[in-house]
């Protein structure tokens, strides 16, 4: 087995983190050192408006190779919740007393059960205190993932790694395993494989695979650009060191795209990874529970009639690539000289796929050319991650909208599967179904170096 992850400033950053920035739910250690517990690993898992949908995924988790896990489950509303969706959950907290027992009161609105895998821990952040507006999924992450690293810092959970999840997810036999046996140093983070798999409903299932594939997709467009970014952000196929984790403040407190905010920051002070093992299977649902993710992605697809998902001509990749190319050139020059937008000319010129002119005007426009040029002028040491620190996976995107704004308009998913010169051909089978084209983008994604540049 393989030294898990170090990080020489953890225990200082943890400290601060916990003093500071932590959720008043993290103070439960205290509860669980009392009751002489102590665990191999942990994992957090919010749950909305699930009922009993929850079952399948807790049932398929098993202890791992340090022993019994704390699974801690967040059950949670915003303030204006429907009444349906109190009362599902509601279910959901009844469903789990019937499954596993009346279990060990923790606190007015926590209790204990005894699992297969260990222990379920039940935060109820529904009945008498839900959420405020607007924080949704990101806070109830950020309760477990809080309490789990006052776990790992007090020596409560042997392993660093927080692994979160969602309540939709079906568990590996390894799920725990992959990150012991494939963690290396200084990563921040790793990601397991995922898959939708088919349920009730064979066109929610056709779009999910739809929405799987353009996920892939855009991956593989960001490492052929390049991209210290390129890797997934999906929520349930975290596993975040600890020490990281206190480095960049834990999960943001948003009601979508705390995953994408989360990765985006964690890539800054160490790598993240993707595991190679067994992969998570994602339920193909339609949801509301977040305005945008793949049950919302479901759902518009279905609404609308024909499946037809539009995303990000191949063009944007190339254009991405260009002046990812021209950032690290004058990051190893460390000087403003050539000017950037001249190095940023010369390596759209040597790429036909590329409008060099809507490149620069675009750069321009949107202050990025500035911002970087300042940067360059300022100098110093530390130059490249200030850099690409600054120009980040948020920026990357917002870059590839505002050219996909400026003419390069977005396309259908099979057109620009098709027009992808960075996607590997494969001959003999030219109509491969939904599934075959998803595992062969997905083995694309593989071997990879980790990404980040801390």
């Amino acid at each position: 087995m393989r030294k898990p992850t170090t990080y020489s400033s953890g225990e200082k950053s943890a400290r601060k983190y916990r003093a500071l920035y932590a959720e008043p739910e993290s103070a439960l250690f205290e509860k669980l050192h009392g009751l002489s517990m102590v665990f191999g690993h942990g994992l957090t898992i919010p749950c909305f408006n699930e009922g009993k949908g929850i079952t399948p995924g807790l049932r398929s988790l098993r202890p791992g190779p340090r022993g019994e896990a704390l699974i801690v489950l967040v059950v949670n509303a915003p303030g204006g919740a429907s009444p349906e969706s109190q009362a599902t959950n509601t279910r959901t907290l009844l469903g789990i007393r019937a499954d596993y027992g009346e279990g060990k009161s923790l606190g007015a609105s926590v209790r204990i059960h005894s699992h297969s895998a260990g222990k379920l821990l039940v935060i109820d952040r529904s009945s008498e205190s839900p959420l405020p507006d607007g924080q949704g999924v990101g806070l109830a992450r950020k309760i477990g993932a809080d309490l789990l690293h006052a776990l790992v810092d007090e020596g409560l959970i042997e392993s660093p790694w927080i692994h979160c999840s969602d309540a939709d997810a079906i568990f590996p036999e390894d799920y725990f395993e992959q990150t012991e046996s494939q963690s290396e140093k200084n990563e921040a983070a790793l990601l397991y494989r995922f898959r939708h798999v088919e349920g009730d409903d064979r066109n929610a299932y056709q779009a999910a695979l739809r929405y799987e594939i353009s996920l892939r997709y855009y991956v593989l467009g960001l490492r052929f650009a390049r991209s210290p970014y390129a890797f997934h952000s999906i929520g349930s196929t975290l596993a975040i060191h600890a020490n990281a984790y206190a480095r960049v403040r834990g999960f943001p407190r948003r009601e979508a795209a705390e995953d994408f905010y989360l990765l985006n920051k964690l890539a800054k002070v160490g790598s993240i990874r993707p595991l190679q093992g067994q992969a998570l299977e994602l339920s193909s649902r339609v949801s509301s529970r977040v305005p945008f993710g793949t049950g919302a992605a479901i759902r518009r697809l279905l609404e609308q009639g024909n499946l037809e998902l539009q995303t990000y001509a191949p063009g944007v990749f190339h254009a991405l690539r260009a002046w990812q190319a021209a950032l690290e050139d004058a990051c190893e020059a460390g000087s403003p000289n050539p000017p950037l937008a001249e190095l940023v000319g010369q390596h759209a010129q040597a790429d036909p796929r590329v409008d060099a002119d809507l490149l620069t005007r675009t750069l321009g426009e949107r202050g990025d050319l500035q911002a970087a040029e300042s940067m360059l002028a300022a100098g110093g040491s530390g130059l490249r991650p200030r850099i690409l620190g600054h120009f980040d996976g948020f920026r990357s995107l917002k870059l590839i909208h505002a050219l996909r704004d400026a003419g390069l308009e977005n396309m259908p998913l099979e057109a620009a599967l098709e027009e992808a010169s960075f996607l590997t051909p494969h001959e003999g089978t030219p109509s491969p179904s939904l599934e075959t084209l998803s595992e062969r983008l997905e083995a694309q994604e593989f071997p990879v170096q980790p990404l980040g540049f801390a």
